[in-house]
């Protein structure tokens, strides 16, 4: 007898002993008769001589039926191990069937009926589950960007089929690889191995390759795969990499019919580093198909079409469209491919636009936050080389004050609303109110930003904070300073260091509920960074991140990627709310101001901190980020079926019938056992046989 269970058999073993011990404190502990006295006690002489006679037998009902309630459990239990009877048939698989519900699925192959390509492999799988011997184990494994099993191995096909029944093709690329990798895992150790890729074939190229068939031999330098590539052959023994598909048998069931196609495979927008009111948007279309096509583009802000142009393509051809934009409000770009009308139909009839048989690479997003002048305040005693660097971006206006100047408007309240002051070799006592963001350089005295804990001489840069937007694309390890105070920062009111002096922190920044602050421990005039590239690029990263405006090149993914989104200065929250473009809600993780996304639909998604008291449901919402996700993927797009696959040099064929091989497993006969002896023990136990 074998066994098959979901679970370890120790922890099967340490349930049936944890069972029969509450089943027997069970009978220990069971209400007993109450205890009457009554007169007249001779009257009950009979009764008690006759209870002595039979106490031993009803000490053997009550052990009996304590027994028939162990041998129930012990069934119960045994029925959970999946046991087997005798020897595992020679004729029976173990079947992993990968059902491919990527995008490409989606498409609808021109058909009348409205079918796609995700119905088409349900039919097929449900037909491979028909097919399969009594003595076959399956296993249903979903493949998108993600891989999931819908189950373990299991001989009822009715519920495998119940379950392909409700599978849906979801908007991201096929994980190819992935999904080999976790069935060849699966069917480690099982007899007759098998893989069934039931999908439409567009792959990544590099997955296809990612196979072997034969393992090296031990302390061999390599050895060549059976497939006949010699790609594989040459990789077989050296890449690490490599899927081992050593005796396992694939094969491939082709879906799909249609190939042609036009599609946006790249949509994106940003601002000009010189002037953060100006934009422009980038589109990269391409035909797949093998017929020309006449395609009609259109650029929409919000619902407003701000361009429309007509596109002729080749078979093959990519055409990439650049459009140069500016102003505008707070923006949702996206792009749509709609067919062109026949020529001479007149004005086309009012309703959606027409698609073509793949619209949902038809649509694409991108985010594009409005972004005004930023009025700074410079707070100096004069240093032209920092003034100089603040004029060189069209999208900040700066002012200049002398502290003095500063202290007399700002105790007259006649300072403007600034959205940054800069603060240059000067700290002082009283501060603009929020939501001003602060910068300063060469805090002093007990008003710096951040507790100072000595001085260094001659720093050098050794640890930059590439992941604050602050220090993006900064490189400071060449920057020569003469001294430089320290500071000690506190990370539980979120402190964070931007660069440091071996373990010194000598450029630090916070967010706190109110306003950003970014200070530089040095003096401008004891170091040389004002000579360097790196200090406009500095200056601007900083107003940019007060101004939010670091999230601009945030904003649009490919789906089934995952990414870490910054939500900087959101301290004691553990996760953020995901609503998808369906309104479909989600959770995913905070890590060190770090949201975990996973683009999973096509369009834009919102992403929200909120900050929840004990005991409700609803919360303050702490910091919210718009993201925008399209399928941006050629291969998907390329929805031209493959009738045959090759896979690691090695062209696989289409499944055949499979083999009579008949059942084995008992669990059944074992839980029909435990109901037959539980009515015993009903049946027992009203016509009081064990009480």
């Amino acid at each position: 007898m074998s066994f098959l269970a979901p679970i370890p058999l120790g922890v099967i073993a340490w349930t049936a002993a944890v069972t029969a011990g509450l089943a027997v404190a069970a009978y220990i502990l069971k209400m007993r008769r109450r205890r009457f006295e009554v007169p007249f006690s001779t009257l009950w002489q009979r009764v008690l001589r006759e209870k002595e006679a039979t106490s031993l037998w009803k000490r053997l009902r009550r052990l009996l039926s304590l027994l028939l309630t162990l041998l129930v459990l012990g069934l119960l239990l045994l029925a959970a191990t999946e046991p087997r009877l005798g020897a595992v048939d020679r004729d029976s698989r173990s079947v992993v069937i990968l059902l491919d519900a990527s995008a490409s699925m989606k498409a609808r192959d021109g058909g009348k009926d409205g079918a796609t390509r995700m119905d088409a492999a349900r039919a097929a799988v449900r037909a491979l589950l028909e097919g399969m011997g009594g003595g076959d184990a399956a296993m249903v494994m979903r493949m998108d960007g993600q891989t999931t099993p819908l189950s373990r191995f299991e001989s009822d096909m009715p519920r495998l089929t119940s379950l392909v029944a409700k599978v849906e093709a979801s908007d991201t690329p096929a994980d190819l690889r992935r999904a080999l990798g976790a069935a060849a895992d699966a069917l480690r150790g099982r007899p007759n191995p098998m893989i069934i890729l039931v999908g439409d074939g567009a792959y990544d190229p590099e997955a296809l390759a990612s196979v072997t068939w034969k393992k090296p031999a031990a302390g061999a330098a390599g050895a060549a795969p059976v497939a006949p590539a010699a790609a594989a052959a040459a990789d077989g023994g050296k890449r690490l990499d490599l899927i081992d598909m050593s005796g396992i048998d694939v094969r491939y069931q082709p879906v799909g019919s249609s190939g042609e196609n036009v599609g946006i495979i790249a949509f994106n927008a940003r601002r000009y580093a010189t002037d953060k009111t100006s934009y422009e948007v980038y589109i990269e279309v391409q035909n797949t198909g093998k017929r020309p096509a006449r395609r009609k583009l259109v650029l929409y802000n919000g619902d407003l079409a701000t361009d429309v142009r007509t596109l002729e393509l080749n078979p093959g051809e990519r055409l990439r469209q650049i459009y140069s934009r500016g102003g505008g409000e707070d923006t949702v770009l996206r792009a749509s491919l709609e067919l062109e009308p026949p020529a001479g139909a007149g004005t086309p009839a009012a309703g959606p636009p027409r698609r073509d048989v793949f619209p949902l690479d038809d649509q694409a997003w991108a985010l594009l936050p409005a972004r005004r002048k930023q009025h700074v305040l410079l707070v100096t005693r004069d240093n032209l080389y920092l003034e100089g660097a603040m004029l060189v971006y069209d999208n900040i206006e700066v002012d200049k004050l002398t502290p003095d100047e500063f202290e007399a408007r700002l105790a007259a309240h006649k300072l403007p609303d600034y959205a940054a002051v800069v603060f240059d070799d000067y700290t002082p006592a009283a501060l603009p109110p929020p939501p001003t963001n602060l910068m300063y350089f060469n805090p002093q005295g007990e008003h710096s930003p951040f507790r100072l804990r000595g001085q260094v001489a001659h720093p050098h840069i050794t640890e930059v904070n590439d992941n604050h937007p602050v220090m993006r694309w900064l490189v400071l390890n060449d920057v020569n300073f003469d001294s430089s105070s320290v500071f000690e920062l506190d990370r539980d009111k979120g402190e964070v260091a931007l660069a440091s002096s071996v373990r010194d922190p000598i450029m630090a920044a916070r967010r706190t509920a109110d306003r950003k602050i970014v200070a530089c421990s040095f003096s401008l005039g004891s170091t040389d960074l004002m000579l360097r590239v790196a200090f406009p690029l500095f200056l601007v990263n900083t107003i940019d991140w007060f101004a939010s405006d670091e999230a601009d090149l945030l904003t649009t993914y490919a789906t089934g990627t995952r990414a870490r989104v910054p939500l900087d200065g959101v301290l004691g929250v553990s996760e953020v709310t995901v609503t998808a473009p369906s309104k479909r809600v989600s959770r995913a993780p905070l890590v060190e101001g770090q949201a975990t996304f996973y683009a999973s639909e096509v369009g834009v998604h919102v992403l929200r901190a909120l900050d929840r008291p004990a005991g409700r449901a609803a919360g303050r919402v702490l910091a919210e980020v718009s993201l925008a996700a399209n399928l941006s993927s050629p291969t998907e797009s390329n929805i031209t079926p493959a009738p045959r696959l090759e896979l690691g040099g090695a062209v696989l064929a289409a499944p055949e019938g499979f083999g009579i091989s008949h059942p084995r497993s008992i669990w059944m006969y074992l839980i029909l056992l435990a109901a037959a002896l539980l009515c015993a023990e009903w049946l027992t136990f009203n016509r009081r046989i064990t009480v």
